[in-house]
C-alpha cells in the first residue's frame, strides 16, 4: 500500500454479524468513494481509537458511529420486502434527510452518560435497500417489458422518498458532516469537496471515443459530470412499414374526430414529399446536425447501436437497420463518439448472446465496446446486471423507470452493483441514467411539453451538481429533427448550456466510468487480476477484511 493509498484510506470499525460484512463493506466503500476516501474496515476493538467510524450495535465512546439496526439485518437477511411507508423523513446533522430507516434510539445509560449515536438510523441498511434495488428483489411484478413498474417501486411505497431527489446522496452529505471533526482530531486530512472528482486534476481517461472532455481541459474545475447518451432505435422513419403506421394513425384520427392528431400526420407526409424526398433524408437521420451541434460545443458523447434484431420488441425495422447503420457507424467514428451495446432481448438472457452481440459491434464499429444499455431499460438488476460482468463489459446505465426521470437507485453517483447471488459487489460500473426524452415525452408516460421537461430535467442536474455526482442523459437520435421533436431538441442543447454554464463536466459515458474506476480501486473491467482476486477472497463473508498496514 503507498502513502498515497494511506492518506485516502480511512479505518472504520464494525460488529455487524458476519453474515452481513460483505454488504457492510460494499456500502461503506460506495459512501466513502463518492467523499474521496477508501475503505478499510476491522473488527479488532484494539483499534477502536485509530477509527474514523463506527458501525455498531451500541454508541463507540469518542468514535461517531451509525447504529447496526437487528432489526433491519433481521428484515434483510429473511428476504423480505419493507413494509409500505417503512422510511421516514429525518432532520439530522446534515439536513433535513428524506430517506431514514429504520429509525433507532440510542439505548438507555447504564450508570454514567453513554454515549450516542452519531446518526438517528441505520443509513448502512437504508443505503443497502436502495443501492441493491431490494424491492426488485422482493417484488415480483413486472411489466409488459418485463420491468418492474415504478407502482411497485420502493419510491412508490414511500411518501417520505422522492426518486427525483438522491437520498444515498443525503447519507453520504450526514457522512462528511460526522467525519469532519473526527478527522481532524486524528490529524488526517479532511475530505475533499464536493466534485473532486470531475476537477481537471483527477484521472481521466476513457474508452474508445471516449477520453478526457475538450472542452474541460484548461477551463477551470468541474464540479458535476453528465454523460451525454443517444440510443439508436431507428434509423429511418420513411419506410413501407412507416407510411402503413401514418396510413393508420391518420385513419384513426379521422374516425375519432382528432383534427389536431390528422394535421400533424399530414403534415409529417408534407414535410417528408417536400422537404426529405429532394434531399434523400429522412427526419431519423439526424447525426450530421446532432454531431455538428455537439462538436461546435467542443463535447463528446455515448451512441448505443443495437448489434442484431432477435425479438420484435428489439425494433420493428431489423432490414433497414441492418442496410443503415454501417453508415451511421462510420459517421460516427469520424467524429469521435464512443459506441456502446444497445442490448437486445437475446443479450438479457445469456453471456454467449452477450458476449457475440459485444463482439460483432465492435468489429463493425472498429472499436472497443465497453458499455451496454439495454432497449426499453429491459434490465434486471439481480439477473441481468451479472451477465455484463461474464461478459468483461466495464459498466452499464440501464437502471432507471421509464415512467419518471431521478435516481432509481437513490444516488447521483457511478457505483458498483451488488450480487446477491454471490453476496458481492460486481465487477462492473452503473452510471445512473437520470433524465430519458421517451419518459419525458411519451404519451404513456410523463406526457410533458418542452418547457415543463426542461423544467423537471434541470431540477434533477441541481441535485446532481449540489453532490458533485454523475449521472448518464438519454436523447434519441430522433429527438433532433425541428419538426417531429416538438421542442425536444430544444430541451437537449439547453441542458448542455446549463452544465457548461454551472461547472460541469459533460463527456462520454466511457470517460465518465473510466474516472470512477480509478478512483474506487477497480482494474480493466473482465481482467484477469480482479477475476482472480474475487476467486481468492472465497465465498461471502469468509475472507479477511482489508485494514490499514495489511
Amino acid at each position: 500500500m503507498s502513502a498515497a493509498d494511506d492518506d485516502r484510506t480511512l479505518l472504520v470499525w464494525s460488529d455487524a454479524p458476519g453474515s452481513f460484512e460483505s454488504r457492510t463493506r460494499w456500502v461503506l466503500e460506495t459512501l466513502l468513494t463518492a467523499c474521496g476516501r477508501r475503505l478499510a474496515l476491522t473488527r479488532d476493538a484494539a483499534r477502536l481509537p485509530e477509527c474514523a467510524l463506527a458501525y455498531a450495535s451500541v454508541p463507540q465512546p469518542g468514535v461517531p458511529t451509525i447504529p447496526c439496526s437487528a432489526t433491519a439485518l433481521a428484515l434483510l437477511a429473511a428476504g423480505r420486502p419493507l413494509p409500505p411507508g417503512s422510511f421516514e423523513r429525518l432532520l439530522t446533522a446534515g439536513g433535513e434527510l428524506a430517506g431514514a430507516w429504520p429509525v433507532t434510539a440510542a439505548p438507555a445509560a447504564a450508570g454514567a452518560a453513554a454515549a450516542a449515536f452519531a446518526a438517528p438510523f441505520d443509513l448502512v441498511a437504508a443505503a443497502f435497500v436502495l443501492l441493491a434495488c431490494w424491492d426488485e428483489h422482493t417484488h415480483g411484478e413486472r411489466d409488459r417489458f418485463g420491468r418492474l413498474p415504478y407502482s411497485a417501486s420502493v419510491f412508490a411505497e414511500n411518501p417520505a422518498l422522492d426518486i427525483a431527489v438522491p437520498t444515498v446522496d443525503g447519507y453520504v452529505r450526514l457522512l462528511r458532516v460526522l467525519l469532519a471533526p473526527r478527522l481532524a482530531a486524528l490529524g488526517l486530512a479532511s475530505l475533499p469537496t464536493p466534485g473532486w472528482l470531475w476537477d481537471n486534476g483527477a484521472t481521466g481517461g476513457g474508452s474508445a471515443g471516449g477520453g478526457v472532455n475538450p472542452a474541460g481541459a484548461g477551463a477551470g474545475g468541474r464540479r458535476f459530470a453528465v454523460a451525454l447518451t443517444h440510443d439508436v432505435d431507428n434509423l429511418w422513419r420513411w419506410t413501407p412499414r412507416g407510411f402503413v403506421a401514418a396510413g393508420y394513425r391518420s385513419a384513426r384520427a379521422l374516425r375519432q374526430g382528432d383534427g389536431a392528431a390528422l394535421r400533424r400526420e399530414l403534415g409529417d407526409v408534407w414535410a417528408w414529399l417536400t422537404h426529405h424526398l429532394p434531399r434523400r433524408s429522412d427526419p431519423y437521420w439526424t447525426f450530421p446536425q446532432l454531431l455538428a451541434s455537439e462538436d461546435a460545443r467542443g463535447l463528446l458523447s455515448t451512441f448505443f447501436v443495437i448489434a442484431r434484431h432477435t425479438h420484435r420488441q428489439d425494433g420493428v425495422q431489423p432490414g433497414t437497420y441492418a442496410r443503415r447503420i454501417p453508415a451511421a457507424l462510420a459517421l460516427l467514428a469520424r467524429h469521435g463518439r464512443e459506441i456502446g451495446l444497445h442490448g437486445n432481448d437475446a443479450d438479457r438472457l445469456g453471456v454467449d448472446a452477450l458476449t457475440g452481440d459485444r463482439d460483432l459491434l465492435a468489429r463493425r464499429a472498429g472499436c472497443s465496446v465497453d458499455g451496454v444499455r439495454y432497449h426499453y431499460l429491459r434490465c434486471l438488476y439481480h439477473e441481468t446486471l451479472p451477465l455484463l460482468e461474464q461478459a468483461g463489459l466495464s459498466y452499464d446505465s440501464s437502471l432507471a423507470f421509464a415512467e419518471r426521470e431521478g435516481f432509481r437507485c437513490g444516488c447521483s453517483w457511478p457505483f458498483r452493483p451488488y450480487s446477491l447471488a454471490a453476496e458481492r459487489p460486481l465487477d462492473l460500473v452503473e452510471l445512473p441514467l437520470a433524465i430519458m426524452d421517451t419518459g419525458l415525452q411519451g404519451a404513456h408516460y410523463r406526457a410533458l411539453d418542452g418547457q415543463a421537461a426542461e423544467r423537471v430535467s434541470l431540477a434533477v442536474l441541481e441535485h446532481v451538481a449540489a453532490g458533485g455526482g454523475a449521472v448518464a442523459v438519454l436523447w434519441h437520435n430522433n429527438r433532433f429533427d425541428r419538426r417531429s421533436a416538438h421542442g425536444y431538441d430544444d430541451v437537449y442543447w439547453h441542458l448542455l448550456d446549463w452544465i457548461a454554464a454551472h461547472e460541469g463536466l459533460a463527456t462520454t459515458a466511457g470517460d465518465v466510468v473510466a474516472r470512477y474506476r480509478a478512483v474506487a480501486g477497480m482494474g480493466a473491467a473482465g481482467s484477469s487480476s480482479a477475476l482472480a482476486a474475487m476467486a481468492d477472497a472465497g465465498p461471502a463473508g469468509t475472507g479477511p477484511a482489508p485494514e490499514i498496514g495489511a
